[in-house]
């Protein structure tokens, strides 16, 4: 099932029915917890029997590191060993080279990529920061095995994220949840934008950009094009689906995480990853950045100060491109990011980089928006072989016919970006001009149907 399927559409409405109509707050968490297990199971009921086992492990590793503490060490070292061991074995090894250049977060993989667990890179993280929380001592075990598991298992988080930590969603789960009409309130404007993202932008420019990567030796100019398609297209397509995963949050009642906040307007590095899929780099900075930078300070207090930012940085955007997928092609990407982090840290260009000059901000955007547009082309590009003979071998125009595309490309780069860029505009307007959000929904519903029609 994907989240725009005709068969998820109406599994959603009977889970929201059946979600509403029990009277318990038990009722309903069993509800959410068996629709998760069918949603993963969908596709093959081993995905279910692989989420239960792990998540049945960590339930009682949980409760063992708080009950047998002096062999804490002994049950985190299970738990990582199992998590680690299941996400390396299958996204690394028994994987097909088409799951690692997927783009879409909406569509389950098929064929050769049934070999990969749904959700197994997203739920696998959560339990992770689970169990180190609890090893920390800064949560305590959760009690109810079916809370825990729905938490794990929440199907409207399970193929993309965003990542909540149990904190945010254990209370709500513990809590009986009752109908209001703000849920709908706040669900509707997701779901039409979530449409427009996926249907309208993601996939109309898809088209080009997939006919791009696929040439054997395109213009550099070509690449450039390419990858500006593809920026839109990535930040569309994955935005979307937390867009329809907070929708379908509120109207089960829960409030969840935000993921994305304009991370195009970013002008440094690292104020890109704080608006880029913000649960994710959240958990890299608090369960890789920190805990490997304080055990660098605290046992190698000789080295300079600089390699205990420097080898954090790298070991953490490393690890985040090899999240992405196995490729050079994603390493390559997490360490490029590694390596701008640092030039900007060392040259004083921080998150909250100030400037009392108006042009200055224009060029650090224009010349971050260049590096990130250029890091989506690494991340895009079949093999590193084949970016380096672009840049090596192809000429900067290349043929009558790829100046052309190049040009289409571009044309309808710029034409998909304009209701994405009305949308910002709308937001940033004060709150009394409610007409013309009203007036944008409108448009945006007859543009979804529209593109919808021809599609199907």
């Amino acid at each position: 099932m994907n989240f725009i399927s005709t068969s998820f559409i109406y599994f959603f409405i009977l889970v929201l029915a059946l979600n509403w109509l029990a009277k318990r707050k038990t009722i309903q968490n069993v509800i959410l917890l068996v629709a998760g297990y069918v949603f993963i199971g969908w596709v093959h009921p081993w995905y279910a029997l692989l989420l239960f086992s792990s998540t049945l492990v960590d339930y009682l590793l949980a409760l063992a590191i708080e009950r047998f503490g002096d062999r804490k060490n002994l049950w985190l070292g299970i738990s990582l060993a199992k998590n680690l061991g299941a996400l390396g074995s299958f996204k690394y090894i028994s994987f097909s080279p088409t799951s690692m250049n997927s783009t879409s977060a909406l569509t389950p993989p098929t064929g050769l990529d049934i070999l990969l667990p749904l959700g197994i890179s997203f739920y696998t993280l959560k339990m992770l920061s689970y169990i180190i929380d609890i090893y920390r001592k800064r949560q305590a075990p959760v009690s109810n095995f079916v809370d825990f598991a729905l938490y794990i298992s929440f199907f409207p988080q399970l193929l993309a994220g965003p990542i909540d930590r149990l904190q945010k969603l254990i209370p709500q789960i513990e809590h009986r949840r009752k109908w209001t009409g703000e849920f709908f309130y706040a669900a509707w404007p997701l779901f039409v934008m979530g449409l427009l993202k996926k249907v309208v932008v993601a996939d109309s420019i898809k088209i080009v950009v997939d006919k791009i990567f696929a040439l054997q030796e395109p213009s550099i100019l070509l690449l450039f094009t390419g990858a500006l398609g593809f920026t839109l297209q990535i930040f569309a397509d994955f935005s979307s689906y937390t867009d329809f995963s907070r929708g379908m949050a509120y109207l089960l009642g829960f409030e969840t995480s935000k993921n994305f906040d304009a991370p195009y307007r970013a002008l440094t590095p690292t104020d890109f990853w704080s608006r880029w899929h913000l649960t994710f780099s959240h958990w890299l900075r608090d369960y890789v950045f920190y805990p490997s930078r304080r055990f660098m300070l605290k046992h190698f207090k000789k080295i300079p100060s600089s390699i205990t930012i420097i080898i954090p940085t790298l070991w953490t955007m490393f690890l985040s491109g090899l999240w992405h997928g196995s490729g050079s092609t994603f390493i390559v990407w997490g360490i490029y990011y590694g390596l701008l982090f640092l030039i900007y840290q060392f040259a004083g260009l921080k998150v909250d980089w100030k400037t009392k000059r108006f042009y200055q901000p224009i060029i650090a955007w224009i010349f971050m928006f260049s590096l990130i547009v250029f890091g989506w082309s690494i991340f895009r590009a079949p093999s590193l072989d084949w970016l380096i003979q672009v840049f090596a071998q192809g000429s900067f125009w290349g043929t009558e016919e790829m100046f052309i595309v190049a040009m289409v490309s571009l044309s309808m780069t710029l034409f998909f970006t304009i209701p994405l860029l009305l949308k910002s505009l709308l937001d940033a307007l004060p709150k009394y001009s409610p007409g013309l959000t009203s007036v944008f929904y409108a448009l945006a519903t007859i543009l979804i149907i529209v593109f919808m029609i021809y599609k199907f």
